[in-house]
């Protein structure tokens, strides 16, 4: 059997949302198939994949190139599993002298640095903009959790966001559509610190539009565009109205925002079972999983650690040239 013979038939038995088989078939139509597609199951060795690999990295994105090995991965794991393979050709991947390629280490910034962050974001568009990059900060939500949350689903009276099962919004071959978010885990209920709560009220109420989160025309945000024009100059250091920005962190993302929540969380002491469930993970360990519970002690020693950081970066900011926290908070929040 070809791998493109077992990939139509592997197709038929997956079950995964639609983001996610769009996905998928991308990556096998345009990168997987092409190379592979009329090569027999038996005749695909590690050393072939390894060179293939090593030529895509030249052409394409580590992340790209990434998700194209995973997804090949998953597809001959599966022929292993019926029998088609004794053993996958997909091995993990390594440097130098058969050594493992040292992980990446993930750019994050602290409370004062993402103050700059939304400071800049606040004048490149307005201050929902600079609201939102706050929100992600503080909540540790995944930006499709963030474009998609309604205001019905922010309970405000008690301090809460609620990602339901159709809360998050996706992109797929440039339509915009709300659907399931990453994983089941990932449908819960976040905590809000209450200066963020005090925040998104005095935002709602100034908007009536069902998105929490939209462009300065009120339409749905589309993550590329973002990034483009606001996330990218305000983190790198751009030129604004004759004033020179300096980097904050040249390399970090949007979802640096959500890895830099979780360091504040483990700077403060606060245990996994926590961390997971606010962040929408999964435990490793299923019997913790399984019995472990959120104290209201935890919750609440876990938002005065958030509030406090808050705090202390609106006091602590010395004066420079950079965008400061009044060109974008209500006085209230900023005495």
């Amino acid at each position: 059997m070809t791998l493109g013979q077992w990939a139509e038939t592997w197709w038929q038995g997956i079950d995964v949302g639609e983001n996610t088989e769009a996905f998928y078939r991308s990556l096998l139509t345009c990168h997987i198939l092409p190379r592979w597609g009329g090569e027999l199951l038996t005749a695909l060795t590690p050393s072939h994949i390894r060179a293939w690999l090593k030529h895509l990295r030249t052409r394409h994105a580590e992340a790209t190139v990434t998700s194209i090995r995973k997804l090949l991965a998953l597809i001959l794991a599966d022929a292993v599993d019926e029998g088609l393979l004794t053993r996958t050709p997909v091995r993990p991947e390594r440097g130098r002298r058969g050594r493992l390629r040292p992980r990446t280490e993930r750019a994050w910034i602290d409370e004062h640095q993402l103050l700059q962050l939304a400071g800049r974001a606040a004048m490149l568009a307005t201050p929902q903009q600079a609201l939102l990059l706050i929100t992600a900060a503080y909540t540790g939500m995944r930006w499709g959790e963030l474009a998609g949350l309604h205001r019905d689903n922010l309970d405000l009276t008690t301090g809460r966001a609620h990602i339901t099962p159709t809360g998050a919004l996706h992109e797929v071959n440039g339509t915009l559509s709300l659907g399931h978010p990453k994983t089941r885990a990932s449908i819960r209920t976040v905590t809000l610190p209450p200066f963020l709560t005090a925040l998104l009220s005095t935002h709602l109420k100034t908007s009536t539009r069902e998105l929490v989160f939209t462009t300065v025309r009120g339409r749905p945000l589309r993550r590329s565009g973002f990034q483009r024009r606001i996330f990218a100059p305000a983190a790198r250091g751009t030129t604004h109205q004759g004033q020179h920005w300096p980097p904050i962190e040249d390399r970090l993302t949007f979802h640096g925002l959500r890895h830099s929540h979780k360091t504040w969380l483990i700077e403060d002491g606060i245990p996994d079972i926590a961390q997971a469930r606010r962040l929408g993970h999964t435990l490793q360990d299923k019997m913790d999983e399984t019995y472990a519970h959120v104290a209201p002690s935890i919750e609440s020693r876990l938002l005065a650690g958030l509030e406090a950081r808050w705090q202390r970066s609106l006091k602590t900011l010395a004066p420079t040239n950079q965008p400061r926290a009044s060109l974008f908070l209500p006085p209230a929040a900023t005495s």
